[in-house]
């Protein structure tokens, strides 16, 4: 029994042995090939037979990942890598002699095209990698994926922020070539998202891809869409309690002291908000101010209109009974009455007011209380009609602006 199994082991070690010897002849074959095919390679020189012969190159970006958009700085950062391909003429094999297809080797061993990013952030940012590899098909066809994150410049239009749509562009264009020895050529005319995870702060809508014939230039144009629901809860919504609160000064008692507190301070709180949605916005009047800036300064505006307000009605309440009511200020009261009454009284308040309306005797406390309920309207409809025009300008633009 033993003698079997002794016998079965040398069997084993023998089969390996055999396994082990064939693999070490091929790979000393592929060694032999590689350095047929790659020896003697300049890689200054294009890959063809004919110098005066183009190289088509055929290119697609894939976008992993959108690392960031600074709207303030203009820069958007990509993580991605490039398919760049192309036909070497100067190799090429019958895979069926020796059963190789193709292979890997680094990027500094055979020619390759040289791509500069068109609009880079920061200085002249080339498409390079030392450790690239280039893989090699027996028809002479070079792939070339080099991958990185590439910053590039992008003019955010800010003017609906937070509910705006930007569309930034990468730009690659070969370098140091003319038309006449490589034509650039786009496999799709889309970006391509294989591996594509989502942003949280940006959606990615749609893509292109067009060419500049005269400088063989590659343009992907990515649309990019806001989340604006947190730029919502901590901005847009603060901002309207804010300027709401305004029109509740002219509620506060006279006597209580705090009617001109009570509006600095809102006026105060909608300026730091101002200060926030500087801070987040590009410091760019092109192509037009944002919607969210004109907003506050218009809250900021009503605000210091409600504190002249609120000084003039405090110096009608407080001013003495000795000094009487002008003619003007009468008119005033009896006009402002004689309004409201048209809209909300009943027909016996309505009798009564034509009756004694005119006769009864007007005192500054009546000035200051018709000139409340006059100022209070009259924010009241100017906050709705300031924020509706917001609304629809965020939604489908207001002509004048655009």
């Amino acid at each position: 029994m033993k003698m079997q199994n002794s016998g079965d082991i040398v069997f084993l070690i023998f089969l390996v042995s055999l396994f082990r010897e064939s693999y070490s002849i091929s790979y000393r074959n592929f060694d032999m090939f590689f350095k047929n095919i790659t020896g003697g390679k300049n890689i200054n020189l294009r890959p063809v037979l004919d110098h005066k012969s183009k190289v088509n190159i055929y290119m697609f970006f894939n976008l992993i990942y959108i690392q960031e958009f600074n709207e303030v700085e203009g820069k958007l950062s990509l993580t991605g890598y490039f398919n760049i391909s192309w036909v070497d003429q100067t190799i090429s094999w019958n895979s069926t002699e020796n059963g190789i297809e193709q292979f890997t080797l680094k990027e500094h061993i055979i020619w390759k095209p040289s791509f500069i990013i068109g609009n880079p952030y920061d200085g002249v940012s080339f498409i390079h990698k030392d450790e690239t590899v280039i893989r090699v098909r027996s028809n002479g066809v070079v792939t070339w994926t080099p991958g990185d994150n590439y910053e590039v410049f992008c003019n955010a239009d800010a003017s609906r922020y937070p509910f705006d749509t930007q569309i930034c562009k990468l730009e690659i264009l070969p370098w140091g070539y003319t038309n006449e020895e490589i034509v650039v050529v786009p496999i799709y005319d889309y970006v391509v998202q294989w591996w594509f995870n989502p942003q949280k702060t940006w959606e990615f809508i749609e893509s292109s891809v067009t060419k500049r014939e005269d400088l063989q230039l590659l343009e992907f144009a990515m649309k990019l869409k806001r989340n604006p629901m947190f730029f919502v809860l901590n901005l847009i919504l603060p901002i309207c309690v804010m300027i709401i609160l305004n029109m509740f000064v002219f509620l506060l008692p006279p006597e209580s002291g705090e009617r001109v507190g009570y509006a600095v301070t809102v006026l105060l709180a909608i300026a730091v908000f101002l200060t926030i949605s500087s801070d987040n916005l590009p410091a760019t009047s092109s192509p037009r101010i944002s919607s969210l800036s004109l907003l506050l300064f218009t809250d900021v505006v009503i605000s210091a209109v409600v504190v002249l307000m609120v000084i003039l009605s405090l110096q009608c309440y407080h001013r003495e009974d000795r000094y009487p009511v002008t003619t003007f200020m009468r008119g005033f009261v009896n006009v402002s009455r004689r309004l409201r009454c048209k809209v909300c009284c009943c027909m016996r308040k309505k009798e009564m007011y034509n009756e004694t309306g005119n006769k009864e005797e007007i005192k500054w406390t009546d000035v200051g209380k018709e000139f409340d309920i006059v100022c209070g309207i009259l924010i009241i409809v100017v906050i709705c009609i300031v924020n509706a025009l917001y609304i629809i300008d965020v939604t489908v633009g207001l002509p004048g602006l655009d």
